[in-house]
């Protein structure tokens, strides 16, 4: 299984080498969204090379090629799901990475740290946005799913920003200040260990639904 989470990463060489700049980029785009910066870098990083793995294997067709190779439907499912967290992974620590490189430049950079609750909504929008994905993915091929996971990542990302410009004080809009109060007003390492939870277990749902999707995909 691991193998097929690295044959995504070697097809996509070009994209991990440019992931650093993707961050340098997001980190001085997001100065003003504060401690949300770094959540949304994630999501964006992690949402970038998942479609990129999607895009690169529909124009090779690597997946006629996987199912025609002795490798059940069921570890090539469970490989893109565990590929979302890999990604994840690789997200924060090149964030780590190049967030201490910004340090040493002589300019007025803000470089939000890493908090558990930041990392917590990281990866809770991360597993929630692919979990609506990889269903659509497995039944329909790329090009249908990449619609549905460019809405579903829109509607997220700037969702998010827009409630942490709400935390900050940046936005009027009633409604996100009530959602940013309440947010606010619980205690965060509990909310923070639901959002998780919630989030494994329809990761947890999307997977099966996915396994029977594809099972019965003809290619």
């Amino acid at each position: 299984m691991l193998n097929l989470i690295f044959k995504d990463l070697l097809i996509q060489k070009k994209t991990l080498g440019f992931l650093g700049l993707y961050i340098i980029i997001l980190t001085l785009a997001f100065q003003s969204v504060g401690s949300g910066a770094f959540t949304s870098i994630i999501i964006a990083v992690t949402y970038q090379l998942v479609i990129t793995a999607g895009s690169l294997e529909e124009k090779t067709g690597s997946d006629i090629v996987l199912n025609s190779l002795p490798i059940s439907r069921e570890k090539i499912v469970a490989a893109k799901y565990l590929s979302v967290f890999f990604y994840g992974l690789m997200a924060v620590l090149a964030y780590l990475i190049y967030a201490a490189l910004l340090r040493l430049v002589p300019i007025p950079i803000n470089i939000p740290p890493i908090t558990p609750e930041s990392l917590a909504a990281a990866f809770t929008v991360i597993m929630v946005m692919n979990g609506i994905y990889y269903p659509v993915y497995f039944k329909t091929g790329f090009v249908r799913a990449r619609i549905i996971s460019l809405i579903v990542f829109f509607a997220f990302f700037f969702g998010l920003i827009s409630l942490f410009e709400a935390a900050g004080g940046s936005s009027s809009h009633g409604v996100l200040q009530a959602i940013a109060g309440f947010f606010s007003s619980v205690n965060k390492t509990q909310f923070s260990l639901m959002l998780i939870g919630g989030a494994l277990i329809f990761m947890l749902a999307s997977l099966i639904l996915s396994i029977k999707l594809y099972r019965g995909r003809e290619f």
